[in-house]
């Protein structure tokens, strides 16, 4: 998707992983997947192309920067490779070490195999190492933030380079207190849990305390690493802890995250998951966006394949933005799953890790505002999931049917101040005997009362009240301890409904009542429709939705299709597929955010036919929903992109790129 860096910030870095690029004809990859690997080059110059067109103030790459490794026959035609490619960088690049470039890491206390001591880092690989690139670890400074380059295959080695590189970094950790830090290894130091067993792709024991006590005692504010080819987050104290994706290829045993098929080569040309950094480093705090790459390529021609014109700028779920939409996650959002890797030690135990791609989905739309069970506040690890995401902004909404018991409670009363909203799910016929006990029980909580209506055949019990329910509404705040009781309503707009008329109704029936409005906006039906025909039309709902949470900013707009329905007695699109890839509604999420950073107001809506016309007023502009049952067309009520007060920016909302002539989908018009 189209993409360019937003103002607003101090400075914009850039970080790729894992370019694997080997000699031209790969002689020194066998197995199945050498097409793959010969892939490397032209996917690192695509990525290449792209970082000069983002011109970011410099690049680090995190290292396995060639396939081979050192003392192999293809090493140095393969690092040759990599200088060409990356050669064409516009800015400085610096490079850490990854395990393909300087060895293995070593295993303590395990007695290695002759062949595998020859894998593992020593003294000649890195020689050799720093003769083709750079030092094995090293700083530089930039703004006035201090970057931290280390070599994470020495650590717990033994060699005499390890006890040097831990006094230098000490050292300069210690002169440098109060700076900004960011530090740069090839291996991250855990991947879900700082307690976590050891295994080959996170930094062992005591290596990886030391480390970790290193972050904690200098405030270091943000760890890069590579080599697991996948996406992950964890915040360790006041660090930010990223693992980042390979632009090369994927490593396909965490396919096992997913309750799906793997695609071609068992997952790894899932192409959705390569990608690189752009690092947003704000006045305080800083953005980090995955630009995925899809597996795109260069091979030298004047345009690479994907390219696209008149980006939209980034956005980001940690950026404040209370009128973004949010999600309601029916699903696990923070699963975990045993990974079968077949490298080190790990075939002989267990690797149990959280899948954090859906994370990366809502980040990438600019999603906040996440809408749970009451039971994810109860499990132990989901909990301290929700209080390291709520710390960096994060708004949950968790609700419960009626009074909550047992572990549920107690999780409430204990930690109910994580929360922005608790929301209560019970028929209005029962509010007179509840209301008492939530009062008592919401501490500093806001509650949200959600009417939930037992006479008819529903996917959810979550979509509330009609948007004309004013007196139901009245009814509730009049009854004992409604007032202290209730603090927002909750109203549901049915898959049929059209969201923005639905938003202006839900307006007038809480208007001088006291009380605020979480809408749920249903995409889940019992009878699907013809697919193409589903799919326009819970895009154009999409589209309105997003742009009404925009508009109404002080109402808690929730979708409640993030991952889809497949299965079941209901059905539903969703925005992200059972793998986490983005389908058309996130892309349309995110651009319409992207496009329309400070809200908007709405004006008139046209009909015409099927299709609709949405004016927007501050910014000007129009929203475009053309027909769902009909091939594309330029909608008659659409206005001329050659008039005067049209002229300008037609986005295509699926695609972020200049809308076809005959519109295919949601449509937004930004005059000139």
């Amino acid at each position: 998707m189209p993409q360019q860096v937003s103002e607003g910030h101090v400075f914009t870095f850039a970080i790729v992983a894992d370019s694997h690029v080997t000699e031209e004809e790969a002689t020194a990859v066998s197995g199945f997947d050498v097409d793959t690997i010969k892939l490397g080059a032209a996917r690192s110059a695509y990525v290449v192309r792209e970082l000069n067109r983002l011109a970011p103030d410099f690049v680090v790459h995190l290292g396995d920067i060639t396939h081979p490794e050192p003392g192999t026959p293809a090493y140095e035609a393969s690092a040759a490779r990599f200088h060409t490619v990356y050669g064409d960088l516009e800015c400085p690049l610096y490079l850490v070490a990854g395990n393909h470039d300087i060895g293995e890491k070593a295993f303590i206390g395990e007695h290695l195999p002759a062949q595998q001591a020859r894998l593992t880092v020593n003294d000649d690989m890195i020689a050799e190492y720093e003769r083709h690139f750079q030092a094995q670890y090293y700083s530089f400074e930039h703004q006035d933030c201090l970057f931290v380059v280390i070599n994470g295959m020495i650590v717990n080695s033994g060699l005499a380079s390890e006890e040097q590189q831990r006094q230098w970094l000490e050292t300069l950790l210690d002169g440098n207190q109060g700076r900004r830090v960011f530090m740069f290894s090839h291996y991250p130091p855990y991947l879900s849990r700082a307690d976590e067993p050891g295994h080959y792709d996170a930094t062992d024991e005591p290596g990886r305390s030391w480390l970790l006590g290193l972050l904690e005692r200098y405030r270091v504010e943000a760890f890069y690493a590579g080599h697991v080819h996948n996406f992950f987050f964890n915040r360790h104290g006041e660090t930010n802890c990223y693992v980042l994706p390979s632009v090369s290829f994927l490593r396909h045993d965490y396919h096992e995250f997913f309750r799906v098929a793997p695609g071609m080569k068992q997952g790894r040309h899932d192409g959705a998951k390569l990608g690189y950094a752009v690092v947003q480093v704000q006045a305080a705090g800083h953005l980090n966006h995955i630009i995925r790459t899809h597996g795109r390529t260069h091979d030298g021609t004047d345009e690479p394949s994907g390219t696209v014109a008149h980006p939209l700028p980034l956005v980001h779920g940690l950026e404040p933005n209370p009128g973004r939409i949010g999600l309601d996650l029916r699903l696990p959002w923070c699963d975990y799953a045993h990974i079968p890797t077949p490298w080190g030690l790990d075939a002989f135990r267990r690797k149990r890790v959280r899948n954090d791609y859906p994370l990366l989905a809502l980040w990438e739309m600019g999603i906040r505002n996440l809408r749970v069970p009451l039971d994810d506040l109860a499990d132990t690890e989901t909990r301290s999931r929700m209080a390291e995401l709520a710390a960096l902004g994060h708004c949950f909404t968790a609700f419960s049917y009626g009074l909550p018991k047992g572990a549920a409670r107690q999780a409430l009363i204990d930690h109910g101040h994580m929360l922005s909203v608790w929301e209560v799910i019970a028929p209005t016929t029962s509010a007179p005997e509840l209301l008492a006990g939530i009062a008592a029980l919401k501490g500093g909580t806001q509650v949200y009362f959600n009417a939930h209506r037992s006479d008819g055949k529903t996917f959810s019990s979550s979509h509330g009240l009609r948007a004309d329910e004013r007196g139901t509404v009245e009814a509730l705040l009049a009854l004992d301890n409604g007032k202290e009781a209730i603090d927002g309503m909750v109203f549901g707009i049915g898959w049929r409904e059209a969201p923005l008329p639905a938003l202006t109704a839900i307006q007038d029936s809480i208007n001088g009542l006291g009380v605020r409005a979480a809408v749920h906006v249903q995409f889940a039906h019992g009878r699907p429709m013809d697919q193409d025909e589903t799919e326009r039309h819970d895009a154009n709902r999409i589209a309105e939705a997003v742009v009404g949470a925009l508009a109404y900013d002080h109402m808690a707009v929730f979708l409640d299709n993030f991952t889809g329905i497949d299965r079941g007695y209901f059905f539903s699109g969703g925005l992200v597929d059972r793998l986490y890839n983005p389908h058309a509604g996130a892309h349309i999420v995110r651009h319409l955010h992207a496009a329309l950073p400070d809200g908007c107001q709405i004006g008139a809506i046209r009909e015409n036919g099927n299709d609709r016309l949405i004016e927007l007023n501050s910014p000007e502009g129009a929203l475009l929903l053309p027909a769902t049952d009909s091939s594309p067309v330029t909608p008659p009520s659409a206005p001329s992109r050659t008039e005067g007060r049209w002229r300008g920016r037609w986005i295509d909302l699926t695609s972020g790129n200049t809308a076809p002539e005959r519109l295919v989908g949601p449509t937004l018009v930004i005059p000139e």
